[in-house]
Order: C-alpha cells, then sequence, then structure tokens
C-alpha cells in the first residue's frame, strides 16, 4: 500500500497548525514541517503533534522552501497543506477511495479550495453555499475553527496530492505550483495524468486579521517584481498589473503588463500592436484595453487572475475599464454569480441602468435563488420608474431570504404609494460589491 508524507512549511502558526496535523494524521505516514523563521510557539507544537522539523532560511521563494520539504520525505506521495487548512475525515476516506481506484498513469491529484466566510462577506464570493445549521454543527465537531462561518465558496482546482519523484517540483517564487513541472514530465514521457476531484481542502484563511492578509498579499507583489524579471510568465504579468493599480494607483503600469501578457499569444499579431499603441499615443486607454481583450485567449490565462484584474479596476472606481474585463469574463462563464455581480454594479455606477438591468435579469434567471440578484434588480427598476417590475424584484428578494427583509418590506410599501399617485420621499440605492 502505498504511503504518504504531509509536507508543510510554517512561519508563526501557533493557531492553526495543530489543527492541520490532526485533521490529516489518519492519511499520511510521516509529517514533515519546515520552519522559515518562527518567533512563536510553532516549532513545539508541530513537534508535539509527532511532526519531524526542520529548519530553513527564507530567501523570499517558497518553492525553494516547499522543495526542500519534499526533499526530506521518504513516502511514496506527497500531500501539501498550508498551516490554516484541515481535511475533514470524509474528505479523507474519499481520497483513499480515488487513490486505490486509480489507473498507473495517475501521478497527482487536484482539489477544490474551499474558503469559509463569514456572512457578511458571504455573497461578495461568487457560488457562496450558505451553511445549514445542521452542516454547522457537523463541521464544528470536528473542528471548533469551523464556528467562526457562515458558509463557504470553492476555487477549482488546486494540485496538493502527487507522487514523490524527482520529475515532480514546485516553480514560482510566489504562488508556487507543481503543474508546470508535470506538464514537463508529460511531454517527455506521456502519458501523466493529474485527476481533477470534487473533494475540497478546507481553507480558514479569513480567521486572520485583515492586516496580515493586506501586508501578505503586497509582499506577493513585491515578490512577483522580483519572479517577473527572472521570466516573463503571462500570469505573473497580470498579478502584477493588479498590484500596479491597488498598490501604486499605477493604470498606466498596469496596462503594460497587460499587453504583455496578451502579446505571449500566438494569435497577438503586428497589426493588434500596432492599433493598440496608437490609441495609447492618443491617450485612448480604454480604446487599447479594450482591443486587447478582444484578443485576449481565456485559455491561455488565470480566470482567477483576470477576475483580479477587474476587482482592482472596481476598487479604483475604473468602472469601464472593469467593464472590458468582466465581459470577456461573462463570455467564458455567462453563470458565474461573482461575475455578474460585478458587471451589472458596474454599469450601474456609470449610470447604464438598462445595462445593468439586463445583467441582472439574466442573473436570476441562471441563480433563481440569489436574494442579492432580486434586490439589485428592484433597485435598478425604481430608477427606471418600473415601480410594478420592482416590487416583484423586492418580494422575490424576501422570499430568497434576504437579510433585510423588513426594510425592503417598507421599501415596497413606498413604491405602491408611487404606483397610486401617492407622494413618497426615499432614495435608491443599490449597493456595492
Amino acid at each position: 500500500m502505498s504511503t504518504i508524507a504531509l509536507c508543510m512549511i510554517v512561519k508563526n502558526e501557533e493557531a492553526f497548525l495543530k489543527n492541520a496535523i490532526e485533521s490529516a494524521k489518519s492519511l499520511v505516514n510521516e509529517i514533515i514541517v519546515v520552519d522559515t523563521g518562527s518567533t512563536d510557539a510553532t516549532r513545539q507544537i508541530a513537534q508535539e503533534a509527532d511532526a519531524t522539523v526542520y529548519d530553513f532560511k527564507w530567501e523570499n521563494d517558497f518553492s525553494k522552501a516547499r522543495n526542500f520539504a519534499l526533499s526530506m520525505a521518504k513516502s511514496d506521495w506527497i500531500l501539501i497543506l498550508d498551516a490554516d487548512e484541515q481535511l475533514r475525515k470524509i474528505d479523507i476516506e474519499q481520497i483513499k477511495k480515488v487513490m486505490a481506484a486509480a489507473p498507473s498513469d495517475v501521478v497527482a491529484y487536484a482539489f477544490l479550495q474551499r474558503f469559509y466566510t463569514p456572512k457578511e462577506q458571504g455573497q461578495k464570493y461568487g457560488e457562496w453555499h450558505a451553511l445549514q445549521e445542521g452542516e454547522k454543527q457537523a463541521l464544528s465537531k470536528e473542528s471548533p475553527l469551523f464556528t467562526n462561518f457562515s458558509g463557504y465558496y470553492d476555487i477549482k482546482y488546486i494540485t496538493r496530492l502527487f507522487k514523490r519523484t524527482p520529475e515532480i517540483f514546485f516553480q514560482g517564487k510566489v504562488h508556487e505550483d507543481v503543474n508546470p513541472s508535470i506538464g514537463t514530465w508529460h511531454k517527455a514521457q506521456p502519458v501523466k495524468t493529474i485527476v481533477q476531484t470534487p473533494i475540497p481542502i478546507h481553507h480558514f484563511h479569513f480567521l486572520k486579521s485583515q492586516e496580515f492578509v493586506q501586508e501578505k498579499q503586497r509582499w506577493y507583489f513585491e515578490l512577483s517584481k522580483e519572479k517577473y524579471k527572472e521570466a516573463k510568465d503571462p500570469k505573473i504579468a497580470i498579478d502584477l498589473a493588479v498590484g500596479y493599480i491597488i498598490y501604486e494607483n499605477n493604470p498606466l503600469a498596469a496596462f503594460t503588463h497587460v499587453k504583455e501578457a496578451v502579446q505571449s499569444q500566438e494569435n497577438f499579431d503586428k497589426k493588434k500592436e500596432t492599433l493598440v499603441n496608437d490609441f495609447m499615443a492618443k491617450n485612448k486607454q480604454l480604446r487599447a484595453l479594450h482591443e486587447l481583450f478582444q484578443v485576449l485567449d481565456m485559455t491561455k490565462h488565470d480566470s482567477n487572475s483576470i477576475l483580479n484584474l477587474a476587482k482592482a479596476y472596481y476598487q479604483i472606481k475604473a468602472y469601464r475599464a472593469a467593464i472590458i474585463v468582466l465581459k470577456k469574463l461573462f463570455e467564458e462563464n455567462p453563470q458565474d454569480a461573482l461575475i455578474i455581480e460585478y458587471l451589472g454594479v458596474c454599469y450601474d455606477n456609470i449610470k447604464y441602468t438598462d445595462d445593468a438591468i439586463r445583467v441582472f435579469e439574466h442573473g436570476v434567471v441562471v441563480h433563481p435563488n440569489n436574494p442579492s440578484f432580486y434586490f439589485c434588480l428592484g433597485a435598478l427598476y425604481e430608477k427606471a420608474k418600473e415601480f410594478g417590475k420592482a416590487c416583484a424584484a423586492f418580494g422575490y428578494a424576501i422570499k430568497s431570504g434576504h437579510p433585510m427583509a423588513a426594510g425592503i418590506k417598507q421599501r415596497i410599501e413606498m413604491l405602491k404609494k408611487l404606483q397610486s399617485g401617492e407622494h413618497a420621499h426615499f432614495t435608491v440605492t443599490m449597493g456595492k460589491v
């Protein structure tokens, strides 16, 4: 029977580490923890949890630390967990079944990464699933960390379990990944398969302070700058574009990196480059961005990075630029709730009410139980002075469980007064993403 090593890199994770290790113990045969400079009780907690702990001098390179951990393992397979993650018992049983049934060409498994969030952050993250009371109780029995959350959203897919072999290793100073090495191995000696499973790895990122998260994201941005000097990868280019918008308020530098990412595609010809350069020379950055996204091939780029670019434009209120990006994402995935919400809100912010209405009308068709979409649609109908439609949409928002039901009922009553000719004072607001 195959053996598995849990390999982790950590720094100051005393609040989470024991939970992560204990959750995986029944699956793994050895535990490798690489400490990159903790000043709290992380090392002691790891040792008490039966881990073998190694010190590693941090060199601003996640892959170096990860690959050092791999080099210390002796098992047949490697499992990667971060300290603020865990497996459930049911997940472990599924992993065992999937591995037992796998053909010989399978060299790795990719999992869902399930991010748990508090209620107030819920539907800001796409297909957010509200935890029912029974679900929450079942989760809480396995870890008290689950009690802090009201729901979750999933990101697909992240490779976290793979064969221990020199052919599989991490690449990238930041956002490190083993998939490129597997792809190279596959080309040299086919066939090598990565199985995408619906099994989740449960992630507690949102328990960490906002200051910690922001500092880490800024740190990733600085590391990405260094990484891009070594290799002009299109994903890093988009990530840098996001960073230049958020951290340096430099849309021009962001555009340059978006252009470099698109230029890496085979279909980017000289005529398109000339057209883009002409628009930039005339200070028509939106037209230039539009031309780039006309030829941007989503199969060649990371969709999460592209979505982060749209969010970055939204954050600095560059709504028209965000719309250009979101329309490309919408073409590829017209059912994604987060894309729908951002696109509709951006149209509303530039007072394109009819376009915003069409977006949210589509939203309630593909997500008929989304109360936020009905609420936004109701607010937009108000702006268009279609009060009957607004009342109906607000009614569906209440039926779908919108948390502001009492206020929405008052709003409906005011709209009914308007329809009957009575005078009423109120302000139409749709909210923010």
